[in-house]
């Protein structure tokens, strides 16, 4: 009996990890642009 289960977590294992394997990786989502905010000039506020 126990060379049953032993076989069946080997195949389980085996099974997993090639599907694993084969799995299409995720969609890359666009990277937001970064904020930018124009420089303000103080020049004759003080």
């Amino acid at each position: 009996m126990s060379k049953i289960a032993l076989v069946a977590a080997a195949s389980a294992v085996f099974v997993l990890g090639a599907c694993e394997k084969h799995k299409r990786p995720a969609p890359m989502e666009p990277v937001a642009a970064p904020i930018y905010v124009e420089p303000v000039s103080t020049k004759g506020k003080y």
